[in-house]
C-alpha cells in the first residue's frame, strides 16, 4: 500500500468517525454504524447559559477517546472533546461559580486536570498521586477556594494550595494550549490544615 493511499484511508476513517459523533453531516450513501453501548465512567448534569439542560459524559471502549457534551433533548452529542486515551477518566466534578465555572477531571494515573469555563483546549494539570495505583477518587476545593484536597486509590490524601484567580488567568493565556497544561498547585508538605480550615470544606 502506498503512503498516499494510507493517508487517504486514514483521513476517510477520521471523517467517518466525526460523522458518527455528529461533528460532520452524514453522507447520502453512508449508512450509520451502530456501536454497542459501553460502561459509563462519569456524568455531570448542568444548565447551559441559555438555560438548556446539558450533561457531560465519559465512557469506555470505542467512546473512551472523547468526553461528550450532550443535550437532554437531542439524540446526538453537541460536542465531542478529545481526551488523553492512554488513561481513563475516573472522576469528574463541575463547580459553578458567579464568575467562572471549573471542571475537575481525575485520571487513573493520578493526574488531575482543571478546565475553566468549558475551555477544554486549555487545561491546567497537577500530579502527585502514584502513577500506577493513584487513581483519582475525589478532588474538592474549600469555601475560600485556596486549598484543594485530592484522594486516590493509592490510599493517600494530598492537600494543595490553590489560587483560583491565578488559575483563571493562566487558563486564558495563549501560551497555555493543549493537554500538557501547567502545574497550577503546590503540595502542602505537612499535609495538614488547621481545624478551622477543615471545617470550611
Amino acid at each position: 500500500m502506498q503512503k498516499n493511499q494510507q493517508k487517504d484511508e486514514a483521513e476517510e476513517e477520521k471523517k467517518r468517525r466525526m460523522r458518527l459523533r455528529g461533528e460532520l453531516p452524514m453522507e447520502d450513501e453512508e449508512k450509520e454504524e451502530i456501536w454497542d453501548p459501553e460502561s459509563i465512567r462519569t456524568l455531570i448534569p448542568f444548565k447551559s447559559k441559555d438555560g438548556e439542560q446539558h450533561f457531560i459524559i465519559t465512557s469506555e471502549g470505542r467512546f473512551a477517546e472523547h468526553a461528550y457534551i450532550c443535550d437532554i433533548d437531542k439524540e446526538r452529542p453537541l460536542e465531542a472533546i478529545k481526551m488523553d486515551t492512554s488513561h481513563k477518566v475516573t472522576y469528574m466534578k463541575l463547580d459553578r461559580g458567579l464568575d467562572n465555572d471549573m471542571i475537575t477531571i481525575g485520571y487513573d494515573n493520578g493526574l488531575i486536570e482543571i478546565v475553566i469555563d468549558f475551555n477544554f483546549d486549555k487545561r491546567l494539570i497537577n500530579k502527585f498521586h502514584d502513577g500506577k495505583y493513584g487513581e483519582i477518587t475525589s478532588a474538592i476545593l474549600n469555601k475560600d477556594e485556596n486549598f484543594m484536597i485530592s484522594s486516590g486509590k493509592d490510599g493517600l490524601i494530598y492537600v494543595h494550595q490553590f489560587d483560583k484567580k491565578c488559575a483563571v488567568l493562566e487558563a486564558k493565556k495563549d501560551l497555555l494550549h493543549g493537554i500538557e497544561g501547567v502545574n497550577f498547585m503546590a503540595k502542602d508538605d505537612k499535609l495538614k490544615l488547621e481545624a478551622k480550615k477543615l471545617n470550611e470544606f
